[in-house]
Formats: C-alpha cells, structure tokens, sequence
C-alpha cells in the first residue's frame, strides 16, 4: 500500500463518515422542524375550527374569580366577563381544551397568563360570504394589522382553494361552507412560525458547526483508524520482501547443484525438470519483489515529458519476434506524437506486460493489436488478442495475483499469474484506470494513464 492509496483509503473514510453524520443531523433537525410545524397547524387549526364554530368569534373563556377570605364574598373584574360564564354553560369541555390550547400556543410558556390575557392575546379575523360569494360580514375587531380591505382580499385569494386548510404569509386560514354560505377564519402565527423559522436555521447553523468540528476530529483521528490497514499492509510487504532475499540463496545453491550434477553425469529430464523449476522459481521472486516496489512510492518526482509513441513502438518492435515464432500476427495502431510526463521505464514495462500476456494467451495463429491513442489529457493503451474462449468469464478476476482462468492459463504459457496485477500497480500509479473486456472472440486491456 503506498503513500496514495493510503490517501485514499483515509478520505473515502472521511467522506462515509461525514456522509452519515450529516445524514442522521439532516434527518433528526427535519424531524424537530417537521414536529414542530405540525403542531403549530394542528393548534392554528383548532382555533380557527372554535372561531368558525362560534359563528366567527373567539369562544369566550371563563375568567377569574376573586374570593375575599375575609367575608367569603366574590367579585369579578367586570360584568361583561360574569356573563361569560354563562354563555358557556354546558360546553365546559370545550372551555378546558381551549383554555390548555391557548396557554401553550399564545401564552408566555409559564402558565401565568390569566383566561382573560389569554383571551385578547389571540389575534384573528373573520369573512363571511353568501351563498353567491358575496361578502356579507368581516370582523377584523380583534387584529390591529389588518383593516377590513385587507380581510377582504385575503379571504378571496384562499376562499377557493382545493385545500380548506392552510396557511397564506403568516395567517392560518380554515374555510368552511354551511347552508347560508361560506366562512373563512384566519389566526395571525407570527410568533408560531418564527419560531418554527428560528428551529430551522438554528438546526442548520449546528449541522454547519457540527460537521466542521466533525471533520477536524475526524481528520486528526483518520490515521489511527486506518492504522492497522497500513500495519497489515506493510507486514505484508516486509514478508515478500525478506522472503524472497531467504528463498534466493537455497535456489542458488539448488541451481549450482543441478549444474554440477550435469557436468559430472550429463543433462537428463530430471536434471532439466530441475533447472526449468529453479527458473521458474527465480522469475517468480523477482516478479514478487517488483510488485512490492511498485507499491512502495510514486516516482512521480522523476516523471519527465516522454514520447509515449516510441516507446510502445520500440516495445512492439521488440516483440514482432516472438510473436511470429509463436504462429501469431502483431498489428500496431500507435499515434504519432503522443507525450505525457512519465517515467519511460514504466511506460515500456507497462507496455511488455500486456503485450507479452497477450502472446501467451492468444488463439492458434490468432491476431495481436496495440493501438495507442490521445484520450483527452490522458494516454489509452489497448492490447487485444484472439481468445474464442472469453465468454461468460469474470475478466475483474484477471487483475488478481496467481489468478488463472482454467480453461487457457497454464504454467505451460510460463506465466506467473502476477503479470497483469503489476500492470494495474502501474497504472494507478498515474491515476488512470485498467480494466478487461471480451466481444466478438476479442479480449481487450484498456488502459488510461493521466
């Protein structure tokens, strides 16, 4: 694992981190801000519903007694409010629920206020209509902001709406038809939905906050998290490479063996089998020990601007050979003049990998094609060769180390089965993409280098 993907791995953590943090605040503030916009309706609408029933009036609510503990005598402020009592005689349920209502929706929160503060606390207005839609009464007696021209106008721009309920500005309105015509009743929330408002942005202002701090927490403790990743993955590199440095020296001395035997006895198929195996093993290493070096840093501090077409022309003109001892044909397609800032020796190896992956596995007198083209700022490679054998194969397997396909990957071709998954560490070395497809008997690699 090297230093990018590393960086990688840390900011797609970031990123689902911070996606679920801000996900869970996004859900729970919608869930308060859509709460409490509920209840306000639900509270606007009772009491438009009470203004309505009350044939466009506030219901009056019960007042205060006094009791004079001296002489038990009772008194009240006025004789308007001892009448109230009694036009409201038997709707006592309605007077409590009206009365809890009014304390939480129009009141100061404390339950201090007094029935008759919160009688005249409650500000709304009234249109009644004919049966022929004619105004026929407003009352905008019990609101200092709206004057009767303006009642008027706002009961006609919601009289004929498909939804009897809702809200115009910062009025809640409730329409209801009866058998003389129609009412509309109206209550200024002003209060309600600032609040609702202030919920909203105070919500979003501790989302903004939040998912800073969040961030900055999370960045400082990425690392830590990802740390045994990085642990394991350099253990990982430390085993291949101290493995093969041990694995070098029995080789060598089984290898200087075999030599010695042949000198002292002659070449047989024992002996041949043996140095075939010794080689093989040694090019294994070697392959393994590249891979991890591939993987170690980017040499993009030794990137230069370098003739991409040359380079896959000279490597294409290496191979031309053992294509054709193979029985095979090399086809080139490599434009002209095609630069990019890259480390030459990469670009060739890049290049030897798949076109030497394509030699081994092609058809029987098959056909090899290397096209190199301008992709945007970036370079495409494509290596094709015949494979009449491509179809239903899981071609995403092929980039993985020792994978062969069963039917035509064999340690008979030479391959190691790690040749195509150095080729992917190149390629993403330069940001660019790798992958394999199959059409009409055609197996293709495309690469993108940026």
């Amino acid at each position: 694992m090297n230093e990018q993907s590393i960086r990688k791995l840390k900011n797609k953590f970031l990123l689902v981190s911070m996606c679920s943090f801000i996900a869970v605040m996004l859900i729970v503030g919608g869930l308060i801000y859509v709460s409490t916009l509920m209840v306000t309706r639900k509270e606007a609408k009772e009491v438009t519903q009470a203004i309505i029933d009350n044939g466009g009036n506030l219901p009056a609510v019960k007042v205060s007694i006094y009791k004079n503990p001296s002489d038990g005598t009772t008194s009240s402020s006025d004789e308007e409010e001892n009448s109230v009592e009694e036009d409201l005689r038997g709707n006592k349920s309605l007077k409590r629920g009206l009365n809890e209502f009014l304390s939480t929706l129009f009141g100061n929160g404390n339950g201090a206020l007094t029935n008759k503060d919160q009688w005249y606390s409650v500000r709304y207005f009234t249109v009644c209509f004919d049966k022929d839609d004619k105004v026929i009464d407003i009352n905008a007696d019990r609101i200092a902001s709206i004057d009767v021209s303006d009642a008027k106008q706002y009961a006609l721009a919601v009289k004929n709406n498909m939804f009897k309920f809702g809200s115009i500005g910062d009025y809640y309105y409730q329409v209801q038809n009866n058998k003389n015509g129609s009412i509309v009743a109206f209550v200024d929330c002003t209060n309600q939905i600032r609040i609702t408002n202030r919920i909203l942005y105070i919500a979003l202002i501790l989302i903004g906050f939040g998912s800073i701090i969040s961030f900055v927490v999370l960045h400082a403790l990425s690392y830590r998290v990802i740390a045994p990743e990085i642990r394991n993955a350099e253990q990982q590199k430390q085993f291949i490479t101290n493995a093969s440095h041990e694995l070098k020296t029995p080789l060598a001395v089984i290898k200087a063996n075999t030599q010695v035997q042949e000198m002292m006895n002659g070449k047989d198929e024992w002996t041949e089998s043996t140095m075939r195996q010794v080689d093989r093993m040694t090019g294994l290493i070697q392959n393994l020990v590249t891979i991890v070096r591939a993987e170690e840093k980017e040499d993009s501090e030794n990137r230069v601007d370098t003739d991409v077409s040359a380079a896959i022309r000279d490597t294409v003109k290496s191979y031309a050979p053992v294509a054709e001892n193979a029985g095979e044909t090399l086809n080139q397609n490599i434009g002209d003049g095609i630069h990019m800032n890259a480390v030459e020796s990469q670009i060739r190896q890049l290049a030897t990998l798949l076109i030497d992956n394509a030699i081994k596995y092609c058809d029987e007198h098959g056909t090899i094609n290397v096209e190199l083209l301008q992709k945007g700022r970036g370079v495409k490679l494509s290596v094709s060769n015949s494979y009449a054998n491509g179809k239903n194969v899981d071609y995403s397997k092929f980039f993985e180390r020792f994978y062969r396909e069963d039917k035509s990957h064999n340690v008979d071709k030479g391959g190691y089965g790690i040749g195509l998954s150095i080729a992917e560490s190149l390629v993403k070395q330069y940001n660019g993409t790798i992958g394999a497809s199959w059409k009409d008997d055609i197996i293709t690699f495309d690469c993108i280098l940026k």
